[in-house]
């Protein structure tokens, strides 16, 4: 019988648990047998005084896979650390902290558009283009205007990426490329933070 497992370490996982368990971390490609042996070990039991975010090693599991099967051999196929954050399963912000930042969100970005139209005189551009394609002088060009300010939202829904929580179609955002990209640098920096304090 074949007793290789071979372990790539999960990226970042969460868990509402502070029992770590070999599946929570690992991905595992192993013999059938071996599988319900894998499913019950334990990689670390976290206390709530290391905080809530935790490091979990290839050695870690490795450690922990040799104390129940000494016999078996790990190959290490990717990924060799995996950061695992704690958070209580009734973890919803109440709605009036959700209004509110919704507020303060919609109020910034309301006057953040009128302010850049009033530094690029937009009611001006407006003006000259109606009359420069009507001949007629008019101060309030609504029909430029009107199509302006829904043609802004369409756009800034079609640049995100984004309706409601649905996606509009399978490639990743500008918002959600930042996100990935700040998860990764947390990500690195608990890694290292964490073998420096080792």
């Amino acid at each position: 019988m074949d007793d290789t497992v071979y372990i790539s370490l999960k990226r970042h996982v969460r868990l509402d648990q502070r029992l770590i368990s070999f599946f929570d971390v690992a991905d595992v490609q192993a013999s059938e047998y071996m599988m319900p042996i894998l499913e019950k070990i334990i990689v670390k039991q976290v206390p709530p005084s290391a905080g809530n975010i935790v490091v979990v090693t290839v050695l870690d599991v490795v450690n922990a896979m040799k104390e129940t099967m000494p016999d078996s051999k790990a190959v290490i196929a990717g990924e060799t650390e995996s950061i695992v954050s704690f958070h209580s399963v009734n973890n919803t912000a109440p709605f009036w902290k959700i209004a509110f930042v919704w507020l303060v969100l919609f109020t910034g970005a309301a006057l953040t558009i009128m302010n850049f139209h009033e530094d690029v005189s937009m009611q001006k551009v407006h003006v000259m283009i109606y009359e420069m394609v009507t001949g007629s002088k008019v101060e309030k060009p609504l029909w430029l205007q009107i199509p302006y300010s829904i043609g802004l939202g369409l756009g800034m829904i079609l640049f995100f990426n984004r309706l409601w929580q649905k996606r509009l179609n399978e490639e990743p955002g500008p918002l959600d490329l930042e996100m990935f990209k700040y998860e990764e640098d947390i990500n690195g920096y608990l890694a290292a933070n964490e073998k420096e304090q080792k």
